[in-house]
């Protein structure tokens, strides 16, 4: 199996397509995101960016086991059947706002379907090991694997607030994935996670603030920021665990720790925000805003300068956790190492933000009850 520069441009080009061509119908179905206390975005927005990303995706995996002489991997066929279910529920509620109930239960069913359908593809089970537990159980990995995927979907989800945010966070994990996976031989996360790469730079080009676009055109809306976490979830978890290895080698193999510095940024801001959340005696999942996005502009940070610090940061946390596997780090420096940017992240929040906790408690108590 191989991937080229040519089906890369046609990803992109295709997600380019795509969006362009599903802006114009979004308004027509009712697909688009309306201005409210919460948002920072003047009029109505297409949030056609998610489901253009995937039928841009689905496709080229599609087009790809027709190719007899180059088929994608079949975990890859079942990753796109997890984000079908992603995406599909993403879009219901983009469209009749369903809830945050319903759509945790069709994420445990993608999830479920994502490591069933792994054990089935390679005809073996997997296995994660973490520093002092050493290789986990089967049932235990299942357990951890399944969490890391509906959490991981949820935080990027949540940290969906402003142009170019979370697609520019899910580009930075799908870079250093892609580059953890050439590293380690594994060619099929290499493929998927350089495939969405491309898409997710398509819908970019929509929805970057730069000097020639004022503010984004296209939101990708859940059905994006859902598919886009589950996606880089279920390649974390594909690449920290071996397929039918022994305890001693899952041991040695310990890249989960290290990976987890991919996704640090959403996962870290949507614990701190779900523990802020119950803390006030409102519902972990409902809308405010709280998150480390809307601090940072409260702050007096314009939306495009926040979302360039926050996407930097991303690179910088990714780059720890490249630096971990490459240099062969312990992988307790690894996992213990995530306290530096949850202390920081707290100490901002705390301290730093303007008008400290007060400030966020009143972020906190902002917006009606709603699902994220």
């Amino acid at each position: 199996m191989s991937i080229g520069a040519p089906l890369l441009a046609f990803a992109f080009l295709l997600s380019v397509a795509m969006v362009a061509a599903l802006r114009r119908l979004s308004p027509r179905l009712g697909l688009v995101d309306r201005p409210s206390a919460r948002k920072v975005h003047v009029g109505l927005v297409p949030l056609c960016g998610g489901l253009a990303m995937f039928i841009a995706f689905a496709s080229v995996i599609l087009l790809r086991s027709l190719q007899a002489s180059a088929p994608p991997a079949a975990e890859l066929l079942v990753l796109t059947v997890a984000l079908a279910m992603l995406a599909g529920i993403g879009l219901v509620d983009d469209l009749h706002n369903i809830g945050a109930g319903m759509r945790l239960v069709v994420q445990g069913l993608a999830a479920a379907v994502l490591l069933g359908g792994w054990g089935v593809a390679t005809g073996t089970t997997m296995m994660l090991a973490l520093p002092l537990a050493g290789a986990l159980p089967g049932w235990i990995t299942l357990l951890v694997a399944f969490l890391f995927l509906v959490g991981v979907t949820n935080a990027f989800n949540m940290i969906d607030g402003l142009d170019g945010l979370a697609g520019g966070v899910a580009a930075i994990a799908l870079g250093g994935i892609a580059l953890a996976a050439m590293a380690t031989d594994r060619p099929a996360i290499a493929e998927g996670s350089l495939l969405l790469l491309a898409v997710v730079l398509g819908f970019l080009v929509f929805n970057m603030r730069s000097p020639w676009r004022a503010r984004a055109t296209v939101f990708m809306g859940d059905a994006g920021s859902l598919m886009l976490g589950g996606a880089i979830a279920a390649f974390i978890v594909s690449l920290s665990s071996i397929p039918g290895s022994s305890r001693a080698e899952a041991e040695v193999h310990a890249l989960f720790p290290a990976l987890l510095w991919l996704v640090a940024l959403p996962v870290i801001d949507t614990l701190s925000l779900m523990v802020r959340r119950s803390i006030a005696g409102r519902s972990p999942m409902a809308a405010d805003r709280a998150h480390l996005h809307h601090l940072l502009v409260d702050h007096g940070l314009s939306p495009a300068r926040a979302t360039a610090t926050l996407v930097a940061v991303s690179a910088l946390l990714a780059a720890v956790g490249l630096a971990g596997i490459l240099l062969d780090w312990p992988a307790y420096w690894m996992l213990g190492g995530l306290a530096l940017p949850a202390l920081a992240h707290s100490a901002f929040v705390r301290f730093g933000h303007r008008g400290g906790l007060a400030a966020v408690d009143h972020s906190l108590a902002a917006s009606p009850e709603a699902a994220e």
